[in-house]
């Protein structure tokens, strides 16, 4: 399974932990008053909170489970061709996990009320407050599926330079604006952030430039090898975007 599959598969389960949530609070509560002459009040709360982290559990274990080997970052670069370039997709390890998880929680925006006299739950009959939250509860999940969509960021390597795709912004780094030697390999695997530092007018201190390494599909101290070969070696850039290239990238890193 590919990275961009296994981010577009966190909206199915997603929309699995939306009705979980939403079907928990409607039809799985009203089991625990019940019971509750029976059994303890403290099993009741138990078993009560149990059925909420039941709820959650299930979408995100079943999505762990089915992108495990998707998740993990590779030491490679995405081919492209047409644009003669290496690019790198946004990563499903945390943007998947937190689509699904943020499904759930949108399942409990809707808002709910226990029947009068009755042991059932129902969708709160209060007029524009529910269909407020009706509302903010769709619209969110409809974020949520445009947000893994739109596929950012997008981070591509050409013969020129560096190209940092976002969702409201696009940055470019050329290749001799960046300071030789760097950026040295992270301490720690796969941080945050990968810091570039940009020659600036005499006198001035160097300019950082952050790349959102965490949120990218390539492993990361890979990414800062490839930008630390170029940004020394001005003579193989123009090799940028072939397999030949990506070949002896994966043979020297």
């Amino acid at each position: 399974m590919s990275a961009r599959a296994a981010l577009l598969l966190a909206v199915p389960f997603a929309v699995l932990g939306f009705g979980l949530r939403l079907g928990e609070t409607l039809w799985l509560q009203p089991l625990t008053w019940r019971i509750q002459p029976f059994v303890p009040s403290g099993l009741i709360l138990g078993l009560g909170l149990g059925l909420i982290a039941a709820s959650a559990v299930v979408p995100l274990s079943g999505y762990f489970l089915l992108t495990r080997s998707a998740r993990r970052r590779p030491r490679t670069w995405h081919i492209d061709l047409a644009r003669r370039r290496f690019a790198v997709n946004a990563s499903p390890h945390s943007k998947g996990p937190w689509t699904v998880t943020m499904g759930w929680v949108c399942g409990g925006l809707v808002l709910t009320e226990r029947v009068p006299s009755q042991d059932r739950m129902r969708i709160a009959q209060l007029g524009a407050a529910t269909t407020i939250s009706i509302v903010v509860a769709a619209a969110s999940m409809i974020m949520l599926v445009l947000l893994v969509v739109v596929n950012r960021p997008l981070l591509s390597l050409d013969p020129d330079g560096i190209t940092v795709q976002r969702l409201g912004r696009q940055i470019r780094l050329r290749w001799d604006e960046l300071l030789p030697a760097g950026p040295p390999r992270p301490a720690e695997r796969n941080p945050k952030v990968l810091v570039l530092y940009q020659a600036a007018p005499a006198g001035s201190p160097p300019r950082p430039s952050r790349l959102p390494a965490r949120r990218l599909h390539i492993d990361t101290a890979f990414l800062a090898d490839t930008i630390r070969h170029y940004a020394d070696n001005p003579h193989r850039r123009a090799d940028i975007g072939t397999a030949d290239e990506l070949t002896a990238l994966q043979q020297t890193s």
